[in-house]
């Protein structure tokens, strides 16, 4: 390792002895309890013997290049030739942080910092991740595949990665979170996009019921750059992860897509933010949920408009489609606008399947549980028709709907 990693990694570990473990008296956790929870428990992980991942949904058909890490390590690390003539870096970070530290001496640890409690301990302890870099100018049509997976019960998985595209460069990564086994995750994943870039980045978390899930994902983007922002939450028992969107440049846009299907007694926490710090920005947010059983979803969703950013376009909406009585959505939209000329809405909702329209379906011959299936589907379909890709659609939508009650 480099001297300037290892004085970060010093960094981080001083935040992360002085933080504490965040209580619902902390603004971003006041509906997220994360007592009882015992860290300490879960061991260290290392790598073990290589494979393929097992129930990645997007892993099938040709990519620009994979890497699989299970447990503390990377056990897959490819990238396709013709890709890698083009000047394009993928793979391990670990392997990536001697021969190529100029690509991430200027972005680790400087986007998502170490002021908070799992980010501090992410920046000491992460293990393995990914580095993706697309020199300026560079179209790379087929995407980048990463998949991170908990292969021995009960370890703690430190995963970190960074994507960063030059100026007019344009890609897509994908990232799923494997059902794996249950333990806990901690990730970090740093987005820097430079002037007229375009980066779509789709996150799927299907982590084991019984594991913990706790990521920070930041993203700064320059001018006229643009983020396609989808991410799908289907597992894990507890989990909050942080969406940040930073518009810095002029005519910078920000797309942010999100569904989940939440079950069981299983408790889900989103926290995004929009932030405007430039002129003529636009970010976009649309998330939707379904919740069942016991489940819990948490959203709290702030648009920061900065004095000078005039032309700022965005909006927000959170809406949650109740199947249980006992099933509970918060949202919580907010506006932060310190300067005049600019358009900020947002809205949020939760409420149970209209029995109008299900009685309209089951009248003309579909059964109940079908007829309920159906209306999911269509709740849904509109967050799913923004992702542009029909594979990546079509295989999100198959992952959600596996959530839903057949019977």
């Amino acid at each position: 390792m480099t001297a300037w990693l290892d004085e970060r990694r010093r960094t981080a570990a001083q935040s992360n002895e002085e933080l504490s473990v965040p209580s619902l008296s902390d603004e971003h956790w006041r509906f997220t309890s994360l007592r009882g929870i015992e860290f300490a428990d879960f061991t260290p992980a290392i790598a073990p013997l290589a494979g393929e991942a097992k129930g990645a949904i997007l892993a099938e058909g040709e990519h620009a290049g994979r890497v699989v890490m299970r447990d503390g390590g990377v056990v897959l690390d490819e990238l396709a030739a013709d890709v890698a003539g083009q000047g394009v870096v993928f793979g391990s970070l670990k392997r990536l942080a001697v021969d190529h530290s100029a690509l991430i001496e200027p972005i680790l640890g400087t986007i998502v910092g170490y002021d908070e409690k799992f980010a501090a301990e992410n920046g000491a302890l992460w293990t393995d991740g990914v580095l993706l870099h697309v020199p300026a100018g560079v179209h790379v049509e087929l995407p980048f595949h990463v998949a991170y997976e908990i292969a021995t019960p009960g370890v703690a998985q430190q995963w970190r990665a960074i994507i960063s595209l030059g100026e007019g460069a344009r890609a897509t990564l994908v990232e799923e979170h494997l059902h794996g086994e249950p333990g806990y995750a901690n990730g970090v994943a740093e987005l820097q996009v430079a002037d007229a870039a375009h980066l779509t980045y789709v996150v799927v978390q299907d982590r084991h019921n019984e594991s913990l899930h706790f990521a920070a994902h930041r993203a700064e983007l320059a001018q006229d750059a643009t983020l396609e922002w989808a991410a799908c939450s289907t597992g894990s028992k507890t989990g909050k992860t942080r969406m940040e969107t930073r518009l810095m440049g002029p005519g910078s846009t920000g797309r942010l897509t999100g569904v989940y299907v939440v079950d069981g007694s299983r408790h889900l926490d989103l926290d995004t933010t929009q932030e405007h710090d430039a002129p003529h920005g636009v970010s976009d947010l649309a998330f939707k949920g379904v919740l069942l059983d016991r489940a819990r979803s948490v959203w709290r969703g702030v648009i920061r408009v900065a004095e000078g950013a005039h032309g700022t376009d965005s909006y927000q909406e959170n809406r949650n489609l109740m199947l249980s009585p006992k099933a509970r959505a918060d949202s919580i939209p907010g506006l932060e606008i310190d300067t005049n000329d600019v358009r900020c809405t947002h809205g949020a909702t939760a409420g149970p399947v209209d029995q109008m329209v299900k009685f309209y379906l089951m009248s003309r011959g579909i059964p109940g549980i079908e007829a309920e299936r159906m209306i999911v589907e269509g709740f849904l379909e509109d967050a799913l028709e923004r992702i542009a890709d029909v594979r990546i659609r079509t295989a999100l939508t198959t992952a959600v709907m596996r959530r839903i009650p057949l019977v």
